[in-house]
């Protein structure tokens, strides 16, 4: 049989499933890069006011750690600082959860086996997700290449900046097919392949802001930066990225020889003995499928809120630019650099706790696709209960989520300041967050509950709102736009006062929206 049988129509197949995440996806990452270029367009018209926003950013580090270190007063070279890490990241989420879903995924549901049954390599499902992954971030490189230069932008930065977030992309494709082939479960595949990418993310920041930074070359996200787009134009970083993603794809080819079908190189650990205390109920079931993951997302949004809470104060040295000054506020909610600073990370974490709660209705759905959703209901549980368990358990790993971040950042703000208050006054800002996070969590739920099919759809939910919450204010975007983000309706603590009313009606809001879910997943066949 062919090496090649079967690859072009799974590529079809795909293509087809995606029909509708694929454009989103790519709107996303063509949009925000035209986005950034229009807005830095018009806020820094002359000059004179580039300069002053490069100097404001040279002198804070913490700039450094987020966006990348900026490397030159050009319209082009302030886009590709403003843009080009945010781009990749959100190159790289997509790349991930685009393979793994067409790999270890559709393998895990026993589907992928029927289809490699027929006249199919069974190498032709790694291949067909690895090629459309990679079609989708060389099309999305090559239209922003295109699309920036009709800004004022030229044109080979413009295409420099495009193909190396298209690299990272590609990068991180392959880095998620290594996962597919070690894990026996997407969740594990998705959840092994993220924490690299944020290993990459925090040497890279290190590497921004510390005199060391030829550890940007440990990083596939810092490669991006190297590539300097207006600044020099290093198109040689590209083969770096290539070679890189020829490395990963041979390691996955290989580990896909090594493995049966079904399974992966390490083997699934046994469960605990039947009836056991971590595993009895619906509730008990719920822990033990979650604990595992929300233990790591707690360790990463720790080492997070440590990293940023230790930024602070170097904060005040943007009050250089008045420009900056203008964004931070926006972002923020305060003249106050320091506390437009926390209010505006305290929003980022607002935006992992949802990403949380979404990944556990998510799992809830691959419950019922694997079948063992039918094996539980056929016993005493009820699906109220079933689905709740799920959807509180959401709603709990959020809020601790976002007591780790708050107490992280506020912890390493009070050791610089020998004032333990701050723990108090950052933590209360982190839990402001919490009534949105269980908003997007409601409106994930209800979809799953009413339309699974389109489950993976609260995923772009999650980030429309993480755009109007994080990026659009920056981007002068109007109010009535903004406010279709519930993070937007938080108070922004410690910046504003501490507001219940916006709180109240959020949390009614996702009490509604729980309901709804109980009501709708009672009506439903199961498998639907």
């Amino acid at each position: 049989m062919s090496a090649k049988a079967g690859v072009r129509e799974l590529v079809k197949l795909a293509a087809r499933r995606d029909r509708i995440m694929l454009p989103l996806w790519a709107y996303a990452l063509i949009g925000t890069t035209a986005s950034t270029a229009y807005s830095i367009k018009g806020l820094y018209n002359t000059p004179a006011s580039r300069q002053g926003l490069v100097d404001g950013i040279t002198a804070a580090p913490t700039a450094a750690a987020l966006y990348g270190k900026i490397y030159g007063s050009s319209l082009g070279a302030i886009t590709a600082w403003r843009a080009a890490v945010v781009t990749a990241l959100l190159a790289a989420v997509m790349s991930i959860l685009l393979v793994v879903r067409h790999t270890r995924a559709e393998e895990q549901t026993g589907r992928l086996e029927l289809v490699v049954s027929g006249a199919v390599d069974r190498f032709a499902p790694l291949a067909a997700a690895l090629q459309l992954t990679m079609s989708v971030n060389l099309s999305v490189g090559v239209v922003i290449g295109v699309v920036l230069p009709f800004l004022g932008l030229p044109v080979a930065g413009a295409f420099l900046l495009g193909l190396s977030v298209a690299g990272v992309g590609i990068f991180f494709a392959a880095v998620a097919a290594v996962t597919a082939q070690v894990f026996e479960s997407s969740r594990s595949a998705n959840g092994a392949a993220f924490a690299i990418l944020g290993a990459f993310y925090l040497i890279r920041a290190v590497g921004d802001m510390s005199p060391a930074s030829w550890l940007l070359w440990l990083s596939p996200v810092g490669w991006v930066e190297q590539a300097r787009p207006y600044t020099g134009d290093h198109w040689w970083v590209l083969i770096l990225e290539l070679l890189g993603t020829g490395v990963a794809v041979g390691m996955a080819a290989q580990l896909s020889r090594q493995r049966d079908f079904g399974s992966g190189i390490l083997p699934s650990r046994p469960g605990p003995r039947v009836g056991g205390p971590d595993t009895r109920g619906v509730f008990g079931l719920a822990w033990r499928l979650h604990r595992g993951t929300l233990a790591g997302w707690t360790f990463g949004v720790v080492v997070g809120a440590v990293a940023f809470g230790s930024f602070v104060k170097d904060i005040n040295a943007l009050t250089g630019s008045s420009r900056v000054e203008k964004i931070m506020s926006q972002l923020g909610g305060s003249q106050n650099m320091t506390n437009a600073y926390l209010a505006t990370i305290m929003s980022v974490f607002g935006v992992l706790a949802a990403a949380y709660a979404v990944a556990v209705i998510v799992r809830a759905r691959s419950e019922e696709t694997s079948g063992r959703l039918e094996t539980v209901l056929a016993g005493t549980a009820g699906r109220t209960r079933w689905v709740l368990s799920h959807v509180l358990f959401a709603a709990f790993g959020a809020g601790l989520l976002l007591v780790a971040g708050g107490l992280g950042a506020g912890l390493a703000d009070a050791l610089r300041t020998h004032d333990m208050s701050a723990v108090g006054t950052v933590l209360g800002a982190a839990m402001a967050q919490w009534p949105a996070a269980l908003v997007v969590a409601g409106f994930a739920a209800v979809l799953f509950a009413a339309a699974p099919t389109r489950t993976a759809g609260s995923w772009g939910l999650l980030g429309l709102f993480g755009f109007l919450t994080l990026i659009a204010p920056s981007l002068n975007a109007g109010q009535t736009i903004l406010d279709l983000s519930p993070f937007n309706h938080v108070p922004k603590v410690p910046a504003a006062a501490y507001s219940v009313t916006p709180l109240v009606i959020l949390t009614a809001l996702a009490l509604v929206l729980a309901g709804a879910t109980v009501a709708a997943f009672r009506r439903r066949d199961v498998l639907a």
